[in-house]
């Protein structure tokens, strides 16, 4: 009996043991954490401010490490409770800090202000834009709002972000690439210590530090200033987000896209009132594939400049998928640039297929057909067939004809193709020499297999010339020196109109006159690189002449062969140049510093 109710008793005990443990020592709940209030605010004098925590956990206070000038009582605690924050007094500008209340597993932030004893001076984007290019040495703020789209990516770098208020815009160069950030983002600049600067012509915040920029929290959407097309050109709304009505595309360029290959594009536009500028958009941009718009309305976009080129950047699609209202001005009308020649004319050797004129075209009707005549004259014209001849139908509104030559020479001499056919009203005329290897003296050349140590940079071979160097011309200091050994050519960088490749030598006998000066090289440009060239000699480095006919480069490497046949007696010293012959690109915008120019494989002759 008595071992029955030790049992029984024993039972009982068991159980009151297991459902007191159930109850008391584990927490079956979800661990969670509230705050009574998510800002605090306390005076300038310092003081205390309190909050009450709800939780079912351990929970401990979290103060950053910057925020020395507050205190927590308790600094811990268990299920609810409150919070004692003490601050000390703050004889300096408002500050605040983010507060961190957190259990093992939740946690919730309180933002702490403590207002300043002293008060912010701020300036509009207008007085600072009005401190020309200086060092701020006042401890001044500015406020002003994102106006550039992220998303839409219309930027040449991550660590540019275009800022406005109501009545002006300033670009900030970032020393880091800026976070993510909407449109409208109101933010606070620290300026004092600040460099405002000047690149290609814009005003800019130089390398600014990322952490003097914060956001206030606040959203300030900035419409789009509407202003006419002759506003936009007097450059008092540089970096402001601006709309300008009654413009259009020009003619030359409503076949391309916003981004034409992998470069930066600029497409020229104009107003009904006569006006030009650029709508410029940058490699990255989202809408970087999209058609031009085809029709005229309004444009939208941040207003910027480069040297001397107004340009606008649309931000979003919106900014000008609108533009399809009636087109102004005349109808496109076909228009031929300069005809170039290639291929290497021998007497005695037979024309290949790298023989030919390539004659551009713009503003052509697509599908409209062509016929196009090149007749042959002069003293080497002897065994080309006459006429070449090409047809067929414009594909494009822009692009090339390329007419094949053929035969083969029988006569060295000056060569004349006149070109004639649709849409020519004046014949265009391409000059070139057969020349005869058999009297042919090369006077020196140059190839760049390795990387040159220093301009000037002496000929490979120079069988009929001495002293046979290469250098450059125009600038002030010689830029770096910069070698490719897949395609063995050398570039620099820093062109700009007048600025050429100069190559000085002695022939080694007089050069009689009759005889043709043969200039050969290949050379091409980055996007950003000089378009233009001209082949000159001089014989006193002050009175040039030119060398057959002028050179458009493309972002393709090309041979070029220039000739000239002598009118004149060349003895003594000779130079020769490649010079740069107009402010182009040959992306159609102005050269940029960062453009470079490649040359390599130079042969000068004498036939």
């Amino acid at each position: 009996m008595m071992l029955k109710l030790f049992s029984f008793a024993l039972v009982i005990a068991l159980s009151f043991a297991a459902a007191s443990c159930n109850k008391e020592d584990v927490n079956n709940e979800t661990p969670f954490i509230n705050l009574g209030s998510e800002t605090l605010s306390v005076a300038k004098e310092g003081g205390t401010a309190t909050l009450t925590v709800e939780s079912n956990r351990a929970w401990s206070v979290e103060i950053p490490a910057e925020a020395a000038w507050i205190a927590a009582n308790p600094a811990s605690g268990t299920n609810n409770g409150t919070i004692t924050f003490t601050l000390l007094p703050n004889s300096g500008l408002q500050r605040q800090a983010d507060v961190k209340i957190k259990t093992a597993t939740a946690y919730e932030y309180v933002r702490i202000t403590q207002a300043g004893a002293a008060v912010k001076t701020y300036v509009t984007v207008s007085e600072l834009r009005a401190m020309g290019e200086t060092t701020i040495t006042t401890d001044v703020y500015m406020k002003a709002s994102l106006i550039n789209d992220q998303d839409g990516g219309n930027n040449t770098s991550l660590k540019n972000v275009y800022v406005q208020d109501q009545n002006a815009g300033i670009c900030v160069r970032l020393v880091a690439n800026a976070e993510t950030m909407a449109v409208g983002t109101e933010l606070e600049f620290k300026l004092q210590g600040a460099v405002l600067s000047k690149y290609n012509g814009l005003l800019q915040l130089n390398n600014f530090a990322n952490a003097n920029m914060t956001k206030t929290g606040a959203t300030v959407v900035i419409p789009a200033k509407s202003i006419t097309a002759a506003q936009l050109l007097s450059g008092n709304y540089e970096s402001m987000y601006v709309a300008i009505p009654n413009v259009q595309v020009v003619n030359a360029d409503l076949t391309k896209t916003m981004v034409v290959g992998t470069s930066h594009t600029s497409i020229n536009m104009e107003a009904t009132t006569g006006e030009k500028f650029v709508m410029f958009s940058a490699s990255y941009s989202e809408f970087k594939a999209l058609n031009v718009p085809q029709g005229s309305g309004t444009l939208k976009g941040i207003a910027t400049i480069n040297n001397t080129t107004i340009q606008v950047m649309p931000q979003v699609r919106a900014d000008f998928t609108g533009m399809t209202g009636t087109r102004f001005g005349n109808a496109p009308q076909l228009t031929y640039g300069t005809a170039t020649l290639a291929g290497a004319m021998n007497k005695g050797v037979a024309f290949t297929t790298a023989n030919k004129i390539t004659i551009p075209f713009t503003e052509a009707t697509t599908g409209a057909a062509y016929s196009i005549s090149v007749a042959v004259s002069g003293a080497g014209a002897a065994g080309i067939t006459t006429p070449a001849t090409a047809t067929g139908n414009f594909a494009t509104a822009a692009g090339n004809i390329v007419v094949e030559l053929a035969g083969t020479p029988t006569a060295a001499g000056a060569v004349t193709f006149t070109i004639t056919g649709t849409g020519i009203s004046t014949p265009i005329v391409v000059n070139g020499t057969v020349t005869d290897p058999s009297s042919s003296t090369s006077l020196a050349t140059w190839v760049f297999t390795d990387k040159p140590a220093a301009f000037p940079i002496a000929a490979t071979t120079a069988d009929g010339a001495t002293g046979a160097s290469l250098t450059l011309t125009g600038f002030t200091t010689l830029p770096t020196l910069n070698h490719t050994p897949s395609s063995k050519t050398i570039y620099v960088n820093t062109w700009a109109e007048n600025k050429a490749w100069e190559i000085a030598l002695t022939p080694t006998a007089a050069i009689a006159s009759g005889k043709t000066l043969a200039v050969e090289f290949k050379g091409y440009s980055t996007s950003t690189g000089p378009r233009d060239m001209v082949v000159e000699y001089s014989k006193n480095g002050t009175d040039w002449v030119q060398v057959g006919e002028a050179i458009v480069y493309t972002s393709n490497i090309a041979t070029f062969n220039r000739n000239k046949v002598l009118t004149e007696s060349l003895s003594g010293a000779l130079k020769i140049r490649i010079r740069v012959s107009s402010p182009t690109a040959t992306n159609g915008s102005p050269i940029a510093d960062g453009g470079n120019s490649r040359l390599a494989d130079v042969t000068i002759s004498v036939n």
